[in-house]
């Protein structure tokens, strides 16, 4: 039976290509080679190191073995190190735990270990310097909610709304503070280094407020003599209020949903979402869905049907990307998470591309916003669109006509080829992109004789098909891209 859908716009292949990225975080559940190849041929897009967790043994361990499974299976996926970024947490308790009683009243002071019974001890120097009264103090991923009532010299004083059992090292968040601690820890300088002398291919800065924070982790990779994407995580308010302009200097955006939804009420969230996947869409940058996509299966073989909807719903709003957590690094079934992930995705794209591209109904920016590449970018989409063509072919020094192709969200698979195997990989992030690296690229004859084999090899395309090709010519001359080209594959 065909898999072909024919539609009054055109004609989608849902199990050619798919559009929307997968990310999942690797962990013990998914530690051993064998596993990894599984969920690389299940539809896993990205593999995420989480720096929270796990040492650099471990690490370089999993990028090897990533590498060399993307080697074996011709799949390109690329290599996320996510940094730890810095975490408030409770210091060591008197008996490891105690009771925290709503009405009462505690303090939190600057310290590692409880000496009195109602003085808990929080490992944040400034404190005192960065909450006011009034505002809300929430441990223990929010379980336990507690308000500021006065700040005096070294101590914060706080009266609890809801109580509970609170232990040793759990996490506090200030969501109503604009706290003054540094975008990256010590142990996130050091990890840095560590993933761009192993060639990562993005990194996720925990925890960002506002743009500066993003500034000063470039200027880290520039003085490590890197270049490679940062992509911000957005899991504070605070960041909420700039968020356009922590989109312009990032290179991707993460919904971190779960500190989101501590920081915030959780019936907040899904604007939230909708507000950062905005800001990403407005600036061309990819943006990621994270936490608690498909919760059920770290335990169980299926998914609920409110996890099959919030996943639907990540396609529907845009994302890139939808990541994995706990589901992939720790649970019961990581390679049948990815593959139901996988075909969510692809049911819900094959039936959204029977409606008109985001191309045709998206405003257009203003003659004097528009540039030569959003020009050539729409163009592109819209050929392809008319002529059924089969790829829209990107000859690509950087990547960036592949991405401007992207942000119009075609139904038309977008490969983008290019010299560098970096950029390559960055790519994969991005939503409806498929990268390959080629060697051949400068030699503008030679490349363009060898892409109807290249395009054939890859099954995007037979005997008599169309596809829009875009360049800059001279190739040699690394000229931006100036051409669109139509071919149809002899």
């Amino acid at each position: 039976m065909s898999n072909t859908t024919s539609t009054s716009e055109g004609t989608y292949e849902p199990n050619l290509v798919r559009h929307t990225k997968i990310i999942g975080t690797l962990g013990p559940s998914s530690s051993d080679y064998e596993t990894q190849k599984k969920l690389v041929e299940a539809g896993l897009n990205i593999a995420r190191l989480n720096f929270s967790h796990g040492d650099h043994a471990t690490h370089l361990k999993n990028i090897h073995s990533i590498r060399q499974i993307a080697q074996e299976t011709g799949k390109p996926v690329a290599i996320l190190q996510d940094l730890q970024g810095p975490k408030i947490r409770v210091g060591k308790l008197m008996g490891d735990q105690m009771q925290i009683v709503k009405g009462e009243t505690y303090s939190l002071r600057y310290g590692v270990e409880q000496k009195e019974a109602k003085v808990i001890p929080i490992d944040y120097r400034g404190l005192t310097h960065d909450v006011s009264k009034g505002q809300r103090v929430m441990m223990d991923d929010g379980l336990l909610i507690l308000e500021v009532t006065d700040v005096k010299h070294d101590t914060v004083h706080v009266t609890v709304q809801e109580g509970g059992t609170l232990k040793n090292r759990k996490g506090v968040n200030f969501p109503d503070s604009k706290l003054s601690l540094p975008a990256m820890t010590d142990k996130d300088s050091k990890d840095l280094l560590f993933g761009i002398a192993n060639n990562v291919d993005y990194v996720a800065l925990s925890f960002v407020q506002d743009p500066a924070d993003i500034r000063q982790i470039k200027s880290m990779i520039r003085a490590l003599g890197s270049d490679v994407p940062v992509v911000a995580k957005i899991e504070k308010l605070p960041a909420i209020d700039t968020i356009d302009e922590i989109a312009q200097e990032a290179d991707g955006l993460m919904v971190a949903r779960g500190d989101l939804g501590v920081e915030a009420n959780v019936e907040r969230v899904p604007n939230l979402q909708r507000t950062i996947i905005r800001a990403a869409t407005k600036h061309g940058k990819p943006v990621i869905i994270a936490t608690q996509m498909l919760e059920s299966m770290i335990k169980n073989p299926r998914a609920s049907l409110a996890e099959v909807a919030d996943v639907a719903n990540g396609v529907l709003d845009g994302a890139d990307c939808l990541m994995l957590s706990g589901e992939v690094a720790s649970g019961r079934y990581p390679v049948q998470a990815v593959k139901r992930m996988s075909d969510i995705i692809k049911e819900v794209e094959a039936w959204t591309f029977k409606r008109p591209s985001r191309f045709s109904l998206q405003e257009r920016p203003s003659r004097k916003d528009w540039e030569v590449n959003e020009s050539i970018a729409l163009s592109a989409c819209e050929a392809a669109d008319a002529l059924n063509a089969k790829a829209i072919v990107c000859l690509t020094l950087t990547g960036s006509i592949a991405r401007s192709i992207s942000k119009w969200r075609p139904k038309t698979p977008i490969i983008a080829i290019s010299p560098r195997k970096d950029v390559s990989q960055r790519l994969e992030m991005v939503w409806g992109i498929q990268g390959i690296p080629n060697p051949s690229f400068y030699n503008t004859d030679s490349l363009l004789q060898e892409l109807p084999r290249v395009l054939k090899e890859l099954n995007v395309a037979e005997s008599g098909d169309v596809v829009v090709i875009t360049a800059g010519i001279p190739i040699n001359k690394m000229k931006p891209t100036n051409m669109i080209k139509i071919n149809r594959i002899p």
